[in-house]
């Protein structure tokens, strides 16, 4: 039998760890620590979502340094975290919102792992005392992801008396990178309390239809795409607080239904909803009838009135063009807003009143406040919480579905069981630019039933006598063009870029729809994002050349006088007289220079020479 052979010392042996030599003591500490992470990234594996990475992050931390509280934060928008997840004595539950300035994300990054005690955590201003305060806090790490600042882990006071030492940091900080691989690797959006946490993506549809299930206001936000989902994500977010909204968009969009989403959403929601158009008021009137006014204030003034502000009291005023008010009632609005009472119209006695304001407006006030339209401080008194409302044409793959939606609310008005359209007449509808968007397309809908309502049959011959009626003489947009030769191919691409806002991948997208609609190959020239990226660097150098390489006139050529597309195209532009230069430079001449374009098509060639010549 083999015998053990005797110590050599009495000494505590030592263990070897990497290469090196530790003592009993920190062998067990690296043991505990290796243990600790094991746990986590096992408890991390197969999260199903982000509210899932945050549920496991958040009990297996506390588990593993013995915090009585935790919880998750997640970016939800510019400089706003929402609880994904929290637990133990926290008042903060999920949903709750926290926001945080830009230096103060920064500082986060920079640190990694912070005490909310520490003499440093002063530039988390506001947020730190939430996260003491609500959230229990004792420590934060910072979850890192493409954006800057993806989220916060947030532990409290851990129930044993020692405080959290360096070693226990350290140990935070990688349960945040543990957390950061999960989110990476694909955990995918979560509902957290009333709004998703991640950008639209592909599943638009599915997530729009579990958000309306759950949220029944925003059923009558009709349509299935990304750039709906996105401001119903907004609309959700704000719905709950008390902020001032800004409903910024074109006429006919849907701002009003927007407004009454948010205030259905809201604690508001069984007090009333007043609607002031103050662009149809005349403006000797629309001080009566946001304050109302007494018996004899004005001529005409025959008994006592309540205004809208009066009649919204507990509940929401939602003050549609408010671009349209006049100066002089803007400086009104503003003192109500402020001190929350008002006067009314020829009375001494102030009237103190509870109203959340919901504003919405079709232009620039940006730009009127620079041409002294509207007044600076009234601007950010209500641009608190800015929602932009996009237009028909950003949520083209919607149509159909509002087309239909708008025919079953004829039906029904004119007694009738439902209209069967063919699928020609929504291919033509979905050619139509709808400038006056979806309420143009309401109307348009509105037509085709009153039109059909006999055989409830809607046919390509009801569309083209509604067009004429509207439009004269103006040929119908689903006319099939003369097929696209070479030389005019690269109007039709920069028509079509131009629709999709510049977003090659947007318009290749699109134009795989329309070829799949149409099931021919001609019905489409091109649609490959590459072939439609070089046929734009050919129309480039036509404007260059045709504004004399001044560059700025050439991207609003390309734009079409749309300003607000000029900064997705300038880089663009940018980059290519930074090209045309460093041809000329290099001395590239004639066939040197097409070598360099190789790939740009022939139609182009003397642009790009005349362009060359004026960049050298």
């Amino acid at each position: 039998m083999a015998t053990m052979p005797p110590p050599t010392s009495r000494r505590p042996r030592s263990a070897v760890w990497a290469g090196e030599e530790l003592a009993p003591a920190d062998a067990a500490r690296r043991l505990h620590e290796l243990s600790a992470l094991f746990e986590v990234a096992r408890q991390l594996i197969g999260a199903r979502d982000a509210r899932d990475v945050g549920t496991r992050l958040v009990h297996s931390s506390m588990g593993a340094l013995g915090a009585r509280s935790g919880a998750f934060l997640l970016a939800h928008s510019q400089g706003r975290y929402q609880a994904a997840y929290a637990s133990g004595p926290a008042e903060a539950g999920p949903g709750e919102l926290l926001e945080l300035p830009e230096r103060a994300r920064q500082w986060a990054l920079r640190q990694g792992v912070f005490l909310l005690s520490g003499p440093d955590a002063h530039v988390l201003g506001a947020a730190r005392e939430r996260l003491v305060g609500c959230f229990d806090g004792s420590v934060a790490a910072a979850l890192r992801g493409s954006e800057g600042l993806e989220g916060l882990l947030v532990l409290g006071p851990r129930l044993i008396s020692e405080d959290y030492t360096e070693d226990d940091l350290e140990l935070v900080s990688a349960f945040a990178g543990l957390g950061e691989r999960a989110l990476e690797a694909g955990a995918g959006a979560a509902e957290i309390g009333a709004v998703e946490v991640r950008a639209p993506g592909r599943h638009a549809t599915a997530k729009l239809e579990a958000l309306r299930r759950r949220y029944p206001p925003l059923r009558p936000l009709v349509g299935s795409s990304a750039a709906l989902l996105e401001c119903c994500q907004e609309l959700l977010a704000v719905a709950p607080t008390e902020c001032t909204v800004l409903l910024q968009g074109e006429s006919g969009v849907g701002k009003e239904l927007a407004a009454r989403a948010i205030h259905e959403l809201s604690a508001r929601a069984a007090a009333p909803f007043e609607v002031i158009d103050c662009g149809s008021i005349p403006k000797e009137l629309i001080e009566s009838e946001l304050f109302g006014h007494v018996r004899g204030a004005f001529t005409g003034a025959t008994k006592d009135r309540r205004g809208a502000f009066e009649l919204a009291h507990r509940g929401t005023l939602f003050l549609d063009e408010i671009g349209e008010m006049p100066l002089q009632s803007q400086t009104r609005l503003l003192r109500v807003l402020q001190e929350g009472r008002f006067r009314r119209v020829g009375d001494e006695r102030n009237i103190d009143v509870n109203v959340r304001v919901v504003a919405a407006t079709n232009r620039d006030l940006r730009q009127d406040v620079a041409n002294h339209r509207f007044r600076e401080d009234l601007f950010y008194r209500v641009n608190v919480f800015p929602v932009r409302v996009p237009p028909l044409r950003e949520r083209n793959e919607d149509i159909p579905e509002l087309l239909l939606y708008f025919l079953d609310q004829r039906a029904q008005e004119l007694g009738r069981g439902g209209f069967k359209v063919r699928t020609e007449v929504v291919d033509a509808v979905l050619r139509c630019p709808f400038p006056g968007n979806v309420r143009e397309l309401a109307n348009l809908a509105a037509a085709l039933a009153v039109s059909a309502r006999e055989d409830e049959r809607i046919t390509m011959g009801h569309l083209e006598r509604i067009w004429r009626r509207h439009h004269k003489d103006e040929p119908p947009p689903w006319e099939a063009a003369p097929k696209a030769t070479r030389q005019d191919l690269g109007s039709w691409v920069l028509h079509q870029v131009r629709a999709a806002r510049f977003n090659l991948v947007e318009a290749e997208r699109r134009l795989r729809r329309e070829q799949w609609r149409a099931g021919k190959r001609e019905a489409v020239p091109l649609c490959e994002r590459s072939a439609l990226g070089y046929y734009l660097q050919g129309e480039m150098l036509r404007a260059l050349v045709d504004c004399e390489g001044d560059a700025d006139q050439a991207a609003s050529r390309l734009v079409a006088d749309d300003e607000d597309l000029a900064p997705r195209v300038k880089p663009r532009l940018t980059k290519l007289v930074d090209e045309l230069r460093a041809a000329a430079a290099s001395g590239a001449r004639g066939e040197a220079l097409e070598r360099q374009f190789g790939k740009l098509p022939r139609v182009y060639a003397d642009a790009l020479h005349q362009a060359a010549r004026l960049m050298s």
